[in-house]
């Protein structure tokens, strides 16, 4: 949507069509559906404990009109920081060791890299219950976006009559400066979450906050006391 106020909306993409396919198939799909088969934001047991919890989510509480102007805003603002982001690090700037300036697909391949890595990142900031299985999918799913960009745009496909993309994520990896935009503008896009989440827990924290805290500080405990045991029999012997 922005880029077509720079391009003077002549429905030139932004984005490669295979990414494009792939975005909601394979780079982002697989994190969020075991997001939502396997969190769990307190045990079982707790919550046969404290029944009080289910209050958090009564009467669609997750799904309020505050709750998604939020959501709202929050897109808004990590559009605004991975295109602006991106945009004035391109203008007038040479970004490749031979003075050359990258074109249209480097700008988009990394807008869109940006964008896979954040999306992902912040699954992975909301993610409470950790499994083996949650980090192979979220760690391997970036990992599949790189490979798969690597692969797209460093080979020659001969059943493709052209491939605008040839080359185009290699050269981007290959400039400084385009690390470091990639790593500031993940980090610009995430604090909104860090803060929210440190902040609210802190100060207004909700049942089920309440109940981590509480868990984990019971959990921290436990492990220092079966330590020190396992230190002073040590000791004895």
């Amino acid at each position: 949507f922005l880029y077509q106020f720079f391009c003077g909306f002549s429905q030139q993409t932004l984005y490669d069509t295979a990414y494009l396919t792939l975005y909601n198939i394979s780079f982002t799909s697989l994190p969020i559906l075991l997001y939502s088969l396997m969190e769990q934001h307190v045990s079982i047991d707790a919550l046969r404990r404290e029944p009080s919890l289910y209050r958090d989510i009564a009467k669609n509480a997750l799904l309020r009109w505050r709750v998604f102007i939020y959501w709202t805003l929050l897109g808004v603002f990590d559009a605004l920081v991975f295109f602006f982001g991106a945009y004035f690090m391109f203008e007038n700037t040479t970004v490749t060791s031979n003075g050359q300036i990258f074109g249209n697909w480097t700008f988009g391949t990394l807008v869109f890299t940006v964008m896979v890595f954040t999306v992902t990142l912040k699954l992975a900031l909301d993610t409470h219950y950790w499994t083996w299985i949650n980090h192979f999918v979220i760690w391997g799913s970036l990992l599949f976006y790189v490979v798969f960009s690597l692969l797209w745009g460093g080979i020659i496909w001969p059943f493709l009559s052209y491939q605008r993309m040839y080359y185009v994520f290699i050269q981007m990896l290959s400039s400084g400066p385009a690390w470091l935009v990639i790593i500031l503008l993940v980090t610009v896009s995430l604090l909104p979450d860090v803060l929210k989440k440190v902040l609210c827990r802190q100060l207004w924290p909700s049942a089920t906050e309440r109940i981590q805290t509480k868990s984990q500080c019971l959990s921290v405990e436990q492990s220092t006391i079966f330590m020190l045991s396992q230190t002073s029999s040590s000791l004895s012997f």
